[in-house]
């Protein structure tokens, strides 16, 4: 019994260490899903004007598009796409996004399609004018959530007589009246949004992963997560409020490299000394990543450091759980002595997997 416990141990050690190897390794040059769209909405008396910025892998599951995605095709050639296509894009679109003025619905018209780059992924962007007067304005979304992708959110920016706002439409959250304000509903959002992006996040994932090994203590293990929190907090926010501004390009390539040199510690270098500055440095990193999604969404003044705080904690509670379920798992499996193999292992996986992304996100294949 004690042999097949130490041979399971083993086992699912090694596949905790190369968590990424259990989903498929993302052919872009991000590891982390792409669920979600961007809205700017625009309110006037006579009319709404939106602004939308969708995945154009939704895009071709919703509605075939004359185009090899994964190739890598360039913005002059998706946007011959949206220009050959504009018709039936045009009504998948207008059939999830619905404005309502005095709850009267408002057809909306077509002004001009384009192709954007956000966080070095090309967005299909469409101009809609949805013209109708009146005193309230409600939106209804439901774009690719029943048919296409049930994680799929849009990061909405709303601006209009009754001040600025944000919403995230999501499966749970498909309707919004202008103007109504949750400050509970707001935080909970943004602290989903947050974990959402940690546990969709391969390579931040991998990062944590791989600093649990050379952790000896519950002590060690709060030592270099408080570490990690502090250094992904500081470029988070400088980030988000546009202080500092590195390409996503030079970003995502140090984070596979941060990935790579701390799998290579776990085999190399078992007990290393300034493990707790190293995983600072490397969290300032992180945190030009985790700053892409709140970058893309243009926050307002008014709700720029709560929306931040909120997702913070939400990255820190997906942070947080990943740990708690890891954790116990390698203190048990250091019992047996078939641990060190499996670290070594799973660590050599983890570094073909980094340097896989390395290269794809250096060279942009």
């Amino acid at each position: 019994m004690k042999r097949i416990i130490v041979i399971v141990a083993a086992l699912f050690s090694a596949l905790v260490l190369t968590v990424s190897m259990l989903v498929p390794i993302p052919r872009s040059a991000s590891a982390h899903a792409i669920d979600n769209g961007y809205m700017d909405v625009q309110i006037e008396p006579n009319a709404v004007y939106v602004e939308l910025l969708l995945d154009f892998n939704d895009l071709g599951s919703a509605v075939s598009l004359p185009v090899d995605l994964l190739a890598s095709p360039s913005v002059e050639e998706l946007e011959q796409v949206l220009a050959a296509r504009t018709e039936p894009l045009f009504d998948y679109v207008a059939s999830g996004v619905h404005i309502y003025r005095d709850e009267a619905p408002i057809e909306p018209e077509l002004v001009s399609t384009s192709v954007e780059r956000v966080n070095e992924a090309p967005l299909a962007r469409f101009q809609l004018v949805y013209s109708g007067k009146g005193d309230s304005t409600r939106i209804k979304y439901d774009l690719f959530i029943d048919d296409v992708n049930k994680a799929h959110t849009n990061l909405t920016q709303i601006s209009g007589p009754q001040g600025d706002q944000e919403f995230i439409f999501s499966a749970a959250n498909r309707e919004l009246t202008v103007g109504e304000r949750n400050w509970l509903r707001q935080a909970w959002l943004f602290i989903v949004l947050g974990a959402e992006h940690i546990f969709t996040g391969y390579d931040h994932i991998l990062f944590v992963l791989c600093l649990l090994p050379a952790a000896r203590s519950l002590a060690g293990i709060v030592e270099v997560a408080t570490a990690f929190t502090l250094g992904h907090s500081i470029t988070l926010g400088l980030a988000t409020i546009g202080v500092v501004q590195l390409p996503g390009r030079w970003i995502e390539s140090a984070i596979a490299a941060s990935i790579v040199y701390v799998a290579a510690q776990n085999i190399f270098n078992k007990d290393p000394k300034h493990r707790t500055i190293m995983t600072l440095l490397f969290g300032l990193v992180h945190g030009f990543g985790f700053a892409g999604i709140l970058q893309g969404m243009e926050l307002s003044r008014e709700s720029l450091l709560s929306s931040l705080l909120f997702f913070n904690v939400g990255v820190e509670i997906g942070q947080i759980i990943i740990i708690a379920l890891v954790f116990p798992l390698i203190a048990l499996l250091r019992r047996y002595r078939t641990y060190p193999r499996s670290v070594s292992v799973g660590s050599a996986a983890v570094i073909a997997i980094g340097m896989f992304w390395f290269i794809q996100r250096v060279f942009e294949i």
